[in-house]
């Protein structure tokens, strides 16, 4: 009997209702995107840290732990350096530091910072962005044994002993970029706070390029061409009209963008498919 009653019922008001939706529903999920473009920060900076007394001294990994690493004192001058490029390009637009609480990546931010004297900024401290673990206290001869195994294994997949393997790095990356879009496009509205015009991440090498490697999909190989930055190095990543984001490059000492060093002699350049984003790739089989 109730079978009966609904196959009574006029189904075309729902349709009707339903018809009419549509068009809200699209113009609602529109003003979404836009709004989420909007709030977007202008640019991602990043930046790996200064010159470490461990670059210099491979030894000072016996006795001290990778998390404690100072910078010496050229690295500080490096990241101030660093720091003057970054408010060049920024000028006096808003700005957010992301940082691995690191020793060496926490000295580096302050260096960077005295150059926003008397500006409001912000910063995070996040500790998925440390640096790959290696172990724990390391011994430059066995440390030569792991390296030149790793070479032979593959560096992404290649787990240090009581380390971690790239891998594990990347999954922590790919998590952390949940977090900056939740500050991108949450911004806290109950603080008042107006949308961040720039980003800036200051890490390690090998993070900065399985960040890149997350977003834009490097394969593998593409990821293992790229050369590591070197000290206080900034790649920055501009916004599309999209929202979405393209890798500019390196900036140069005098503030223009760089290619980023790839391939065997470090001066191929990046494939377009490597500065912007897409989900997935054509190809077609058979063919070259």
């Amino acid at each position: 009997a109730f079978a009966q009653k609904l196959r009574g019922l006029s189904w075309l008001p729902i349709r009707i209702f339903v018809l009419a939706l549509c068009p809200l529903l699209l113009a609602l999920d529109t003003q979404k995107l836009l709004r989420r473009s909007r709030n977007r920060p202008k640019r991602i900076i990043l930046v790996r840290h200064g010159q470490s007394a461990g670059n210099v001294d491979a030894t000072r990994y016996q006795t001290t732990p990778d998390s404690r690493m100072p910078l010496t004192d050229l690295g500080i001058r490096q990241a101030e350096v660093a720091g003057q490029r970054i408010r060049n390009l920024i000028g006096k637009e808003s700005v957010r530091f992301f940082f691995s609480p690191y020793t060496r990546t926490l000295q580096t931010l302050k260096a960077i910072l005295s150059n926003f004297q008397g500006m409001k900024v912000y910063v995070t401290s996040e500790p998925r962005l440390r640096e790959q673990d290696f172990g724990n206290f390391q011994d430059p001869v066995q440390m030569e044994q792991v390296y030149a195994e790793r070479t032979k294994f593959g560096r992404f997949y290649y787990r240090f002993p009581n380390g971690e393997a790239g891998t594990d790095v990347y999954d922590r990356v790919a998590e952390f970029w949940s977090t900056l879009y939740r500050f991108m496009d949450q911004p806290a509205r109950w603080r008042n706070e107006q949308p961040i015009e720039n980003f800036v991440v200051v890490t390690h090498g090998l993070l900065m390029r399985i960040f890149c490697m997350c977003y834009f999909r490097w394969t593998v190989k593409e990821f293992e061409q790229v050369w590591n930055p070197s000290n206080c190095e900034a790649w920055v990543l501009e916004k599309m009209p999209s929202g979405r984001y393209q890798l500019l490059g390196r900036m140069g000492e005098d503030g223009t963008m760089q290619p980023i060093r790839f391939g065997a002699d470090k001066n191929q350049p990046l494939l377009e498919s490597m500065t912007h984003p897409q989900s997935s790739r054509e190809i077609v089989p058979g063919t070259p």
